[in-house]
């Protein structure tokens, strides 16, 4: 019996449901929905000179998408997988970033609830937010507790950094942290977070909200979404 080659080729069990390359050029629209706020409830739908993101080259030459705010502005992010997240998945992020400005409040990435922070969920369940010139990642299990610090690293300006995150939303569900490339201890002693991930309906966010007293800039030049760790490899830099 004749066997068909086909037979041999890896067969591809993940799926990449996010990919934005700046060095390949792609807008940074592939990320999502363009979230821009000036003032609290100061929203605006596209770009402005003062408040925008956009493919351009960081201070060194490398194209980057960058996420610019003036100082007094809150928000400029990126909403991926609007209304697409599910209960009980796993979702593997890649994202490939540095700060032009280390501020206090600073919110680079989170994984946002729309559907239960009305009925008791968290808000924000999980947050990548900037005290005490360190990256803090955060976790809130309810309306009714803080954001804590599960684990932080010193950071600076004009580094970057390659950050891995998986996501399980299963109830509860599971957080997995990965740093340039090595696997992150929490605060707890353990590599796996058990966690409220999912109360209703949360997405993730990548850019800059918040820490609106200075100028920022973010320059982001990779962002990977997938179903399995292997998706979001070139991003995280596994």
């Amino acid at each position: 019996m004749r066997v068909s080659p086909l037979l041999y080729l890896p067969v591809a069990l993940g799926s990449l449901l996010v990919d934005f390359d700046a060095a390949a050029g792609d807008n940074p629209k592939v990320l999502g929905t363009l979230n821009l706020e000036a003032a609290r409830g100061q929203t605006q739908s596209v770009n402005s000179d003062d408040l925008y993101i956009k493919l351009d080259k960081d201070p060194y030459g490398t194209p980057a998408a960058r996420f610019h705010r003036k100082k007094g502005d809150i928000r400029a992010e990126y909403h991926a997988l609007n209304k697409k997240t599910e209960a009980d998945q796993t979702y593997w992020i890649g994202y490939d970033v540095m700060l032009g400005e280390v501020q206090k409040s600073l919110m680079i990435w989170q994984f946002k609830e729309y559907e239960a922070n009305s009925k008791g969920g968290a808000n924000i369940p999980l947050a990548m937010e900037i005290v005490n010139d360190e990256l803090q990642f955060q976790y809130q299990a309810s309306a009714d507790t803080g954001r804590e610090a599960q684990w932080s690293t010193p950071v600076s300006s004009n580094e970057r950094y390659n950050i891995g995150i998986a996501v399980n939303t299963a109830t509860p569900g599971w957080v997995e942290l990965y740093w340039n490339g090595t696997q992150q201890v929490w605060n707890n002693d353990e590599k796996r977070l058990s966690a409220t991930t999912f109360p209703g309906r949360a997405d993730p966010k990548f850019g800059a909200y918040r820490g609106e007293e200075v100028d920022i800039d973010a320059w982001v030049y990779r962002v990977q979404i997938g179903t399995e760790k292997e998706d979001v490899s070139e991003a995280a830099q596994f």
